[in-house]
């Protein structure tokens, strides 16, 4: 992998390097001790490569690598300026249809299907044809046809992020529309944006070689590349270097183009880029020496999270330890941005790599994780820690087959190939109780129900039999009799493979039932962690009664007012003095607000609740 990755980026500083010297050939090409490009019988007519004539002459004699250099010229500037003149058009087209959606999103998207439907190249040749073959009416026709692109590309990614929380948050603090388009909008299309600029100008530069070629671009002397390939093109036989120079010029620079801007792609795509190196923050305190547990799968110590933002520091994870032993499972509980999500996202280093400072450390079987390269993560996930996410519509990809996503994991860390992939596929879905899993195997996810779906990512999840299943609340968008279903198939699985299972829930009914252990969390901290008949029958922390008393009861009287959490989660970027929960504690008392509590013996409370005495649990 990583010789890959050293390979991949030697080539990228290849085609960038490319890149800048066919620029600089083009701007200096007045002071290249050469010829001018029109001088003819600077040397013997087709003759080859010398060196006074580095790329040879053609049949008039004039000095083919000055016409490339001066070719280049015409090349970059109708790519640069189609492009630019595509996305003044497109642009603005595709953010209105994108944000506005309803009839406009109808209207602008009509218009661009039925633009799309014309052949772009017979288009641009029926218009050139007509107004003139000339560098203005290229560069015009080539950015109107490349318009179309532009339109859909913002337009999918507009919609993409105008229904994100931020722009939601933006919308209710008052913002005006152009101020969230401006200040929200336009920097996250600006990065697909500029990737597409690079593939669109290879694009473009391809075009107008080819009406070059067919003599409807800039007419001579003024050379351009597609113009020398066909000046070359009778004498193939006998001076074949005349087409071969501007052949490979324009073949290695469109290629250069496009490496970059394939590469440029995948640096700034959270799906191509996987597990990004976070930075490590340093220690709060000296390190203790580790004493790996001979009894343990899993151990996380001092586990911290902290996001960089514009308010300060967030400390969405904020020194948790746990450990797991194997056959076990462990619960994970809090209201929402508790930081339970987060902290399986520190485990397995899913974590976005600009602005995150992550320190702590994960062992699984004595094995330090957390030292671990993002290639060398890239073994851990799948063979050993399988990860059920909580939408399996959004885990799973749209376009492509559920055998096409089964086998995946299968080929690519068990080396199986396509029929052992399929024939293992079939009987993963067999476990997971998927009806008809012959059948499955070519649907898409569409296709498959809420609770179908699910079992498909648990397959996926257990496919290369790790030993320790994330299940980041896995039941949330399924009905009561999905969620005891799925709930009951990774039981079931937990006891046949013996595995560890880390479950994500905020449904405290299902800690209760499927649950060993339980950690509470509440503001990126543990606050109670204990087995999980000690958590329900002698609950210590206030929060976590508080979320005990939360729960619907079948006993209570209709009509009975639901207990709640009274006020709101504290602003992990502005933590309150003290215990984090005193603002909202009924049992706060004068020192809660001044020393946040230690968490000693699995409580984090200066004065733990004893439930079943004090209120008669």
């Amino acid at each position: 992998m990583r010789r890959h990755h050293t390979r991949r980026q030697f080539t990228t500083v290849l085609a960038v390097s490319w890149i800048v010297l066919v620029i600089l050939a083009a701007i200096t090409a007045d002071l290249l001790p050469l010829p001018a490009y029109d001088e003819t019988l600077t040397g013997p007519a087709s003759e080859g490569p010398t060196l006074a004539h580095p790329l040879g002459t053609d049949a008039l004699g004039r000095d083919v690598a000055s016409r490339v250099a001066y070719g280049a010229r015409v090349s970059l500037l109708v790519g640069i300026g189609a492009v630019l003149l595509g996305l003044a058009i497109g642009a603005p087209l595709g953010i209105l249809a994108g944000y506005r959606r309803k009839l406009t999103d109808a209207v602008i998207m009509a218009v661009n299907d039925i633009a799309l439907a014309f052949p772009a190249l017979v288009f641009a040749l029926a218009v050139v044809a007509f107004a003139g073959a000339s560098l203005r009416n290229v560069l015009i026709v080539l950015g109107v046809l490349g318009v179309p692109a532009w339109t859909r590309l913002i337009r999918g990614t507009t919609m993409a992020f105008s229904r994100r929380e931020f722009v939601l948050a933006a919308r209710l603090l008052g913002a005006r529309d152009r101020r969230i388009l401006v200040r929200e909008i336009l920097p996250n299309v600006a990065v697909p944006a500029a990737s597409y600029a690079f593939i669109g100008m290879a694009v473009v530069i391809v075009a107008e070689g080819s009406l070059a070629f067919l003599g409807l671009s800039v007419q001579a002397p003024t050379p351009t590349w597609g113009g020398l390939i066909n000046e070359g093109r009778p004498m193939l036989d006998t001076a074949p270097h005349i087409t071969l120079a501007p052949s490979v010029v324009m073949f290695l620079t469109v290629l250069s183009f496009n490496l970059v801007g394939d590469r440029l792609r995948a640096r700034t795509d959270v799906r191509q880029s996987g597990l990004e190196p976070v930075r490590q923050a340093p220690p709060a305190a000296a390190p203790s020496v580790h004493v790996v547990r001979q009894d343990t799968l899993l151990q996380v110590e001092e586990m911290r999270t902290h996001f960089e933002t514009e308010r300060g520091l967030v400390r969405a994870v904020d020194g948790v330890s746990f450990t797991l032993e194997r056959g076990k499972t462990l619960a994970i509980v809090g209201e929402s941005g508790s930081g339970k999500s987060m902290l399986i996202r520190s485990i397995l280093g899913l974590l976005p790599g600009s602005g995150v400072i992550r320190s702590g450390s994960v062992y699984l079987d004595g094995e330090n994780l957390t030292s671990y390269t993002p290639q060398e993560m890239r073994q851990v996930l799948g063979p050993r820690m399988g990860t059920v996410f909580q939408d399996p519509m959004t885990a799973l990809n749209p376009v492509r087959t559920i055998g096409a996503q089964v086998t995946e994991p299968l080929r690519v860390h068990l080396g199986l190939d396509r029929k052992q992939a399929r024939a293992e596929a079939i009987r993963l879905l067999a476990q997971v109780g998927l009806p008809d899993p012959v059948r499955a195997l070519k649907r898409y996810p569409h296709e498959l129900s809420g609770g179908m779906r699910q079992r498909v990512t648990i397959a996926m999840a257990l496919s290369c039999d790790p030993d320790v299943l994330f299940a980041d609340e896995p039941t949330t968008a399924l009905d009561v009799t999905i969620q005891d279903q799925v709930l009951r198939l990774i039981h079931r699985l937990r006891q046949e493979r013996h595995l560890a299972v880390v479950l994500v829930s905020h449904d405290l009914a299902v800690v209760r039932q499927w649950a060993d252990e339980v950690i509470v969390m509440y503001a990126g901290k543990v606050v109670e962690r204990g087995a999980t008949a000690e958590i329900f029958s002698r609950t210590r922390m206030p929060y976590t009664e508080a979320l005990l008393q939360a729960v619907p009861k079948l006993g209570d009287p209709p009509h009975h007012r639901l207990r709640v959490i009274t006020g709101r989660p504290p602003d992990l970027a502005a933590l309150p003095p003290g215990c984090a929960f005193q603002p909202r504690c009924p049992y706060a008392q004068e020192r809660c607000a001044l020393e946040a509590p230690p968490l000693e013996e699995d409580c984090a409370c200066w004065y733990p609740l004893n439930v079943r005495e004090s209120h008669g649990r």
